[in-house]
């Protein structure tokens, strides 16, 4: 009996593989930072990407920088926002004329080894009620301080915006500027996808909070909100930062296993619960971007991948036609968790 129900999976395995329209694609994982201040964490991330490359092309960051950051101090009064008086910025700009320098020479390198810098807009100033004209104001700006740095503005080609806030005008000013991709919107977890109007959405995800009925959107920022209501709580960071990669590792054993649907998470240079969250991250990137059918790579990468496939394959991969792959085992040390 072992012997007959053997040869029925290994029949029922090879029927399902030769009629699935399409081969398996790569699990792809985008890993995307806003605002990008910190010169500290442009130097962990640059590390981590230099260790986790040393041998294999294995994991590559896309950077939502923020124009302020490009801006010292003593030259705030060059930049106006929409609607705003000059000098004005939700944030902090970029300090002094040193940090500004060192900032601009961590984006250069990293862009040089493969990373992407793409736009977060320039003040980061909710345009929920924006006009095309009111956008194409915060991007001339964006431009200027972009000359500052060594490649060609150009390459910059994908935008999130701040608060995630998009307004209507928003989507003719993206694709006339030639913008290939747009990260401002959400989606739930197993959609590919979408281009319209000339435009990819690539799309940040609702997620259940590993062992809780929590929902939440897989960006750091939302963790912080519903863990703590964005107040640091120490004396819990640790089960914070364990119950993140738990729900990062799920997101990602459900997409493997299922459609494929790549996989989008956005974090901040920001220290949010002492780092805890920074640790989570690194540790499901250290796991997970050694796979071998997982490529962890930048969104103008995706675009890339997106852009090479006609109608019926994408059709193919949203129905999950093709064969599919267990959940893969992953490992982690816990002391992987305190690197």
């Amino acid at each position: 009996m072992k012997r007959l129900a053997l040869t029925a999976f290994l029949v029922a395995s090879l029927a399902a593989a030769a009629h699935a329209g399409v081969d398996r694609p790569p699990q792809f994982v985008a890993i995307a930072f806003d605002n990008c201040t910190e010169l500290e964490r442009w130097q962990e991330l640059s590390d981590f990407a230099a260790e986790m490359n040393r041998d294999a092309d294995r994991v590559h960051f896309t950077f939502f920088v923020s124009g302020i950051n490009f801006i010292p101090d003593a030259e705030r009064m060059s930049y106006r926002g929409p609607r705003q008086r000059p000098g004005a910025s939700m944030i902090n700009f970029g300090g002094t004329a040193d940090a500004v320098r060192a900032r601009i020479e961590y984006a250069n390198e990293l862009h040089r080894r493969g990373h992407e810098i793409a736009s977060h807009a320039v003040g980061h100033f909710n345009g929920a009620t924006w006009s095309a004209a009111d956008w194409a104001a915060e991007f001339d700006p964006y431009n200027d301080v972009l000359r500052r740095i060594a490649f060609p503005v150009a390459n910059v080609v994908g935008f999130r915006a701040p608060y995630l806030a998009t307004s209507p005008g928003l989507y003719p000013v993206l694709k006339e500027r030639g913008f290939r991709y747009d990260a401002s919107r959400t989606a739930e977890a197993g959609e590919w996808p979408k281009q319209i109007d000339g435009v990819w959405r690539f799309n940040l995800v609702g997620l259940r909070l590993r062992g809780s009925g929590k929902s939440v959107l897989s960006m750091d920022y939302n963790f912080f909100v519903a863990h703590s209501r964005a107040v640091n709580d120490p004396q819990r960071q640790a089960s914070y930062r364990d119950q993140m990669l738990e729900t990062y590792l799920e997101y990602l054993k459900t997409n493997y296993s299922g459609n494929r649907a790549p996989l989008h998470i956005g974090h901040h240079f920001a220290n949010y619960q002492g780092g805890a969250y920074r640790q989570a991250l690194i540790s499901f990137a250290r796991t997970v971007c050694r796979l071998p059918e997982v490529r962890c790579v930048t969104y103008s990468k995706l675009a890339d991948f997106m852009d090479g496939l006609d109608a019926a394959t994408l059709e193919a991969y949203r129905k999950g036609d093709f064969p599919h792959a267990g959940p893969p085992s992953l490992n982690i040390a816990r002391t992987a968790l305190r690197q």
